[in-house]
């Protein structure tokens, strides 16, 4: 019971882990003012704290095409009619329409690590023979320009439910994702708009959300976003909480019944104890020789639980997962589980010999053997 415990244990603690890196739980910290940005100086700052994993910085802004047309049905001459609006990532992938489910990539890559350029939509695509690999320029306000590498191209599916009249800077066909270190060449911009901060271990999102927001509080406000990890740990903190409590028993009802059977074992070699006593033996000698005979015995159920541990395994196994969730557990039987019960069953060892022992040794010898001798 002890091992099959501590196999469940392990094995719900390995997959809360898991849970935890897959769920990607974040705080989100989004600007309060337009003028006043989180500054490259405040992002390293973030990515030194101890509960950050990785940072993904959002901007946004407008820019002109130069070698390409807009897509637009609408005949303004404002400048929003003439504008593509242009939206940086570190990692597209992420925190994104595309994460969202509201865009799809249908070719190329996302935007994340050393890949660089643009992702565009594919009705601006094909609207000016554009593919992957080609080159498009673009111009701020300013006249700055930057020529730009397509290296993917995205859908929606919403695109035909727009309406016609629409200025193209507000098109989802004119939406062009760009990497922040384009993003930053074009628009010579120090800070961000939004910047999500994923969390190493969901646990600790609160602490890191209270530290974000001291050092950030007269600029953004965050959020978090740990709901997926909630729904899919609160399975795994139950089979835990019934899993603890189960050792727990498990212990204490060993120690009373191993207790018990060394009582009744004691009691027929009080007169062995009593002559050791009598000729001078020490009693921590005695019981150093009753814990070892007992340990001895306990090895042998050690090797027993293993073997018996390793088949109850897939037995175990499948007996957790079949509520049919999506959380995969897998319990096998490994070596820190074998040192865990070979911990916990000495101990439990232990205190059954010092029951049993106690009152034996606490007694007199000659009150001992007058009694056996009458």
């Amino acid at each position: 019971m002890i091992l099959s415990t501590n196999m469940i244990l392990r094995a719900t603690a390995d997959s809360k882990t898991a849970i935890g890196e897959k769920t990607k739980a974040k705080v989100v910290m989004e600007i309060l003012k337009g003028d006043d940005r989180i500054t490259p100086d405040d992002v390293e700052w973030i990515k030194d704290l101890e509960e950050v994993s990785t940072v993904n910085c959002l901007a946004k802004n407008d820019a002109f095409p130069i070698n390409f047309q807009l897509v637009t049905g609408s005949d303004s001459t404002e400048a929003t009619n003439q504008k593509a609006s242009l939206l940086s990532y570190d990692n597209l992938e992420n925190d994104s329409g595309f994460s969202e489910g509201v865009y799809r990539l249908v070719s190329g890559s996302y935007i994340a690590g050393d890949i660089k350029g643009i992702v565009i939509n594919s009705y601006l695509a094909d609207s000016n023979q554009l593919k992957l690999g080609d080159l498009i320029e673009l111009e701020n306000t300013n006249g700055k320009r930057v020529s730009l590498e397509i290296v993917g191209i995205f859908l929606s599916g919403n695109e035909s439910k727009q309406p016609e009249g629409m200025d193209s800077v507000n098109r989802i066909e004119n939406q062009i994702f760009i990497d922040n270190i384009s993003y930053s060449d074009l628009f010579e911009t120090d800070g961000y708009a939004k910047v999500a901060v994923y969390c190493k271990k969901p646990e600790q999102l609160n602490v890191l959300e209270e530290e974000l927001n001291k050092y950030l509080s007269d600029k953004a406000d965050s959020t978090t976003s740990d709901t997926l990890y909630q729904q899919m740990a609160l399975p795994l903190e139950q089979i835990t909480r019934a899993a603890k409590l189960m050792l727990a028993l498990t212990l204490l009802a060993g120690t009373v019944i191993v207790s018990l059977l060394l009582c009744m074992w004691m009691r027929t070699r009080q007169k062995e104890t009593a002559i050791f006593i009598s000729i001078g033996k020490s009693k921590a000698s005695i019981f150093l020789q009753v814990f070892m005979e007992s340990f001895f015995v306990f090895a042998f159920a050690v090797l027993g639980s293993c073997c018996l541990g390793n088949f109850m395994a897939g037995i175990l196994q499948g007996f957790l997962t079949e509520s049919g969730t999506d959380i995969s557990l897998e319990v096998l039987l490994q070596f820190k589980d074998i040192g865990l019960l070979a911990g916990l069953g000495s101990l439990l060892v232990l205190a059954a010999v010092i029951v049993s022992l106690l009152p034996i040794l606490r007694t007199n010898p000659k009150e001992t053997l007058s009694k056996m001798e009458g």
